[in-house]
């Protein structure tokens, strides 16, 4: 009994050592997220990601964007009538965050 509990306690500091906290913000505009601020943390399958929505100009300014936790996260850039990017990371705690640079190619 004492070794299922050391087997628990090592898989529970294991999962939290390979976790990352990301920003959660579900709708961000005009410079504030409207559910107000929060943090989520990956579970094993999943990453932190942030999405921006912007016009189709050259100035880019952002129109909305989202940010949280997803097991589904593809790194993209979607250009059409707005312009559309995708990041994904877990590279360390709130990788996600607002004021990372839009990197188009």
């Amino acid at each position: 009994m004492e070794n299922l509990l050391k087997l628990c306690l090592f898989l529970l500091c294991l999962e939290t050592a390979l976790s990352v906290q990301c920003v959660l913000c579900r709708t961000y505009t005009n410079g504030e997220c409207l559910n107000g601020n929060d943090t989520c943390i990956t579970r094993p399958d999943e990453r932190c990601m942030f999405r921006r929505i912007v016009y189709a100009s050259e100035s880019y300014t952002m129109e909305t964007a989202e940010m949280g936790c997803t097991p589904y996260c593809t790194n993209d850039t979607i250009f059409d009538r707005l312009k559309l990017f995708t990041y994904c990371c877990n590279s360390e705690d709130f990788c996600n965050g607002i004021n990372l640079p839009i990197i188009t190619a």
